[in-house]
């Protein structure tokens, strides 16, 4: 059984090494392998690939069976928020970052990222609540500036 589990691992590991040099297809095919296995990182590391390729629809989709798989996955919350996000779902994408920071996720990314949706939803009062760092202030004016894609 455990040789089983070292091979899963390493097949993870040899996956998000292709993901990282961009070769994704390579990389699903490792993946397509496992996905029978409900391994959350699995899902989450195929909706990256997704999402990385403009398919947002079945990058929610994996970031949800992720979800399911594991609910206190909170990277696969954050993911989710951040593919929400990109389809202009601002409400449905804070409440999704929200998740991921009461599972832990907290810090200057989660930070940034719901500040932005909040300002595009026009809620200044809460984004101001976001930014009171004042490196978070300046990323997120980055955002708006357009120095960096979201």
């Amino acid at each position: 059984m455990k040789e089983i589990h070292n091979e899963i691992v390493q097949q993870i590991k040899r996956a998000v090494e292709l993901t990282e040099d961009g070769r994704y297809d390579e990389a699903l095919k490792i993946y397509s392998e496992l996905l029978d296995r409900d391994i959350p990182d699995v899902y989450n590391n195929v909706g990256n690939i997704y999402r990385r390729q403009g398919m947002l629809g079945k990058a929610i989709e994996m970031y949800r069976r992720a979800i399911q798989s594991d609910p206190y996955f909170s990277l696969a919350y954050f993911n989710l928020a951040c593919a929400l996000m990109e389809m202009e779902r601002y409400s449905d994408a804070v409440m999704f970052f929200e998740k991921a920071e009461k599972l832990g996720l907290q810090g200057f990314e989660t930070d940034v990222q719901i500040a932005l949706c909040y300002i595009a939803l026009g809620n200044k009062r809460k984004a101001s609540e976001r930014m009171k760092d004042e490196r978070i202030r300046a990323e997120v004016q980055n955002y708006i500036d357009g120095r960096i894609d979201l």
